[in-house]
Parts: C-alpha cells; sequence; structure tokens
C-alpha cells in the first residue's frame, strides 16, 4: 500500500543508546518514533540490569557476611591516674665486690669477761705439778667460749708458781710447763693457737696464800 497507509515497521538500538521505531504508523514511507511495546521492553530491560546488580550486592553480602567495610579497631584508651614514672637505671657493678667492716672486739671487754671466768673458777695447781686441780675443766671451756666470741686480740698465758712449798729447782721452767698445759686444753677447745701465747712467769708475783700463787692467768695483749 502507498501513501496514507499503515505498514510494518521494525525497532534497532539497546539499553544504552534508547530503542528506535522504525517505519511505524503514519503516511507511506514512514518517519520514526518509539512504540509503547518498545518502552515497555526498554522498562522490562532496565529492571533486569538492576536486578542483576542487586543479585551481586546480595553475593557479596553472602560472602563477607556484611555489606560494609569492617569498622577499625578503637584506639586503646588511656589509663586512669598519674603517669607511673620508669624505674631508674641500676648502677653498673664495680669489678671489686663490697665488703663489710671487720668488727674489731673491744680489748677491754673480753679482758673483763676472762677476769669474772677466772675469779669463779681460778685455775689452781697442786703442788710441783703442771696439771690444773679439778675444776679446771669448767674454767677452760668458759675462757674458751669467749675467746672464740671475740678473735682477733693476742691472748698471753701466764704460768705462775709459789715462792715456797715447790720442791722443783727450776721454778720458771714449772711455771712454763702449767702455762703450755692451759694453752693446749685451750687450742682442744676451739681457740685458735696463732692467738695465744705461753709464758712462764715462776715465782716473782705470788699471791696472799701459796695455793692461789700456783696459777695461771689469761691476759689480752693489746
Amino acid at each position: 500500500m502507498t501513501g496514507g497507509g499503515l505498514h510494518r515497521g521494525r525497532v534497532t538500538g539497546g539499553p544504552h543508546t534508547g530503542a528506535h521505531w522504525w517505519g511505524g504508523r503514519g503516511p507511506a514511507g514512514g518517519g520514526s518514533h518509539a512504540a509503547p511495546g518498545a518502552r515497555r521492553r526498554l522498562r522490562v530491560l532496565l529492571l533486569l540490569l538492576g536486578l542483576l546488580a542487586l543479585g551481586g550486592v546480595a553475593v557479596a553480602v553472602a560472602v563477607t557476611g556484611t555489606s560494609d567495610p569492617p569498622p577499625a579497631p578503637a584506639a586503646s584508651p588511656a589509663p586512669d591516674g598519674p603517669a607511673v614514672p620508669a624505674a631508674p637505671a641500676l648502677p653498673a657493678a664495680s669489678g671489686t665486690p663490697a665488703t663489710s667492716a671487720a668488727v674489731v672486739p673491744d680489748a677491754d671487754a673480753l679482758q673483763d669477761t676472762i677476769d669474772d671466768v677466772l675469779a669463779a673458777t681460778p685455775l689452781r695447781f697442786p703442788p710441783d705439778s703442771a696439771r690444773p686441780a679439778d675444776g679446771a675443766d669448767e674454767a677452760v671451756e668458759r675462757l674458751a667460749g669467749a675467746l672464740r666470741a671475740a678473735p682477733g686480740p693476742p691472748v698471753t698465758i701466764e704460768g705462775h708458781t709459789a715462792p715456797t712449798g715447790e720442791d722443783t729447782d727450776d721454778a720458771e721452767d714449772l711455771s712454763q710447763r702449767r702455762a703450755d698445759e692451759i694453752v693446749r686444753r685451750l687450742q682442744a677447745a676451739g681457740v685458735p693457737a696463732g692467738s695465744l701465747t705461753a709464758v712462764g712467769v715462776g715465782s716473782e708475783r705470788p699471791r696472799d696464800s701459796l695455793a692461789a700463787s700456783r696459777r695461771v692467768e689469761v691476759r689480752v695483749t693489746d
């Protein structure tokens, strides 16, 4: 048919360029205009594209568990109260270890202790004997305890004889043997040998009685 009749046309284009109807209704030879059916197909196509986009978001949510990026970790809060100062650095150890000062025993106090012991239990001897009388063991033990407790000061053990009543012709030798015997016993009780010196005095310094003169005295040497 020619002239102003109707004839079939066709749709060209796509979702991005737009749909066009070629040859639709109108005069013969047509012109072009969008048909209602083409507009419906365009809306359906856009709807499908939107659904595809939403489907991609759903898949991402299913994989990651969330549609939003994970939040950044929160900064640790500052501790309450004043800041604790750092511990000071320890000084470097020197090559020489520290040594405690040596305690020097009081010689006068030690002599007072010895005098008290000998006043209670004097070291006396029978005539012409270097073996002490009964009770000497107690005196030696007490003297040894005092000397062990205050080591250091040198100690002199003096042996004495009576001016008379001794049958020996050598009083000095007898007095020396008496001093040596007490030194031996003190050493056996634990007193260091280097701190003891035995000296025989003889009969030069007698006491009030002959029995008191046959004795041994202990003196702390300054």
